[in-house]
């Protein structure tokens, strides 16, 4: 499924509804961000948390590597790897992943380690071309899915 997410509003929309689906998941979820960089994934997220009822700033983990938030009883991790040589690299942070445990995880950059194959992954590409920016999103999980098809996102509210 692609989606236009140009204009701001939608990308705000978008976010939203990732925050709802997230806020109301008791499972693992893992979203892999993949695109250029400059292509939002960082402003996605941001846009999410603030969502979820984040009020503190939220910086682009492009140097620390991994952010992680506490919302709401909800662990939300977000880590960049671009700056990382592989998955011993993303080892040596420490992360425990756990699939009985409700939280989210967001990586950008998705390609320097192995996919997870645990909980919920759900796998977004943002990428521009001249001025529209547009989002695929593909995942098995037929919850996410039907969430995003309940909102117009071309026509944010």
């Amino acid at each position: 499924m692609k989606i236009n997410i140009t204009k701001l509003e939608q990308t705000d929309c978008f976010a939203k509804i990732i925050a709802d689906y997230v806020q109301s998941s008791d499972e693992l979820n893992i979203v892999y961000l993949e695109g250029n960089l400059g292509a939002g994934k960082t402003t996605l997220v941001r846009y999410i948390l603030r969502h979820m009822g984040w009020t503190g700033s939220v910086k682009s983990p492009t140097f620390s590597i991994l952010e992680e938030y506490d919302i709401n009883d909800h662990n939300i991790f977000h880590a960049d790897l671009y700056r990382i040589d592989g998955e011993n690299d993303f080892e040596m942070l420490g992360l425990e992943i756990s699939e009985n445990k409700k939280a989210t995880l967001f990586i950008e950059w998705p390609n320097k380690i192995s996919k997870f194959n645990l909980g919920n992954e759900i796998f977004l590409s943002l990428s521009i071309d001249k001025q529209e920016r547009t989002l695929e999103i593909r995942t098995e999980c037929e919850e996410f899915l039907r969430c995003i098809d309940r909102v117009n996102i071309n026509n944010p509210v």
